[in-house]
């Protein structure tokens, strides 16, 4: 019986909107390739920001008008001016994915998370592409460091149930699920959810317990009464 985490992410999580490299030529500017490792971005001089700004918008103007070749090159040289510019090496790492040249588009959204850790966008993008690259262990490290960076979204924690799930880790799901309750509340969804991993880990007694600290929560709503007595009969 798998965990049915797509129907539990749309009933109790409303989706928020979105938001927006060249990997480095020497290892002088290279920075580790790993979403543990975060530094921030250094400031540059008054007048090489304007420089930095000028090309980096001229560079999203060529793209607005698909002259891409146009667009990479300037984002190249915005990285000349700013080498740890994380909007430059988010942008030319999906430059490198369009071209399936993914190890440099790896490396070019890694360092992006690396020096701009506080962008959900950026560290969500580089979950998603360790996930199409199976690298589980580190998609599963950079979520768990987003679910302290950002407290308010519920994204991650789902992404953790889903991986989760797939890799079997029973305990991990229960744990995730109880995170999620912490934040949403009890709810029937996530009750059925830990109700049904409890039954695969074979503790009958730890599911049925949270089918009754439901009824318990809710004493007044009978259709969780009915549902205890449902999960009676069918086990």
């Amino acid at each position: 019986m798998k965990i049915k985490i797509g129907w539990l992410f749309v009933t109790v999580l409303v989706l928020t909107s979105c938001g927006g490299t060249r990997s480095m030529r020497t290892a002088k500017t290279a920075v580790k390739a790993d979403a543990s490792f975060s530094v921030k971005e250094s400031l540059l001089p008054v007048e090489q920001q304007r420089k930095y700004d000028y090309f980096f918008l001229e560079a999203m103007r060529m793209k607005e008008k698909n002259e891409y070749d146009a667009a990479f090159g300037l984002l190249q040289h915005c990285l000349d001016i700013n080498p740890n510019a994380s909007s430059a090496l988010y942008e030319i790492s999906q430059y490198y994915m369009f071209l399936r040249q993914v190890p440099q588009g790896q490396a070019a959204l890694e360092q992006a998370v690396a020096y701009a850790p506080d962008n959900f966008w950026y560290s969500q993008g580089l979950v998603g592409l360790y996930q199409q690259q199976n690298e589980l262990d580190k998609a599963v490290a950079l979520l768990e460091k987003m679910v302290t960076r950002f407290p308010l979204k519920q994204e991650p924690l789902f992404n953790l149930l889903d991986i989760y799930s797939r890799q079997e880790k029973y305990n991990d799901v229960i744990s995730t699920l109880n995170r999620l309750e912490k934040r949403l509340g009890k709810n029937e969804q996530l009750s059925m959810e830990k109700f049904r991993i409890y039954l695969q880990m074979k503790d009958d007694k730890k599911a049925f317990q949270e089918i009754e600290s439901l009824v318990q929560e809710y004493p007044m709503d009978m259709r969780y009464q009915v549902i205890l007595g449902d999960v009676y009969l069918q086990n």
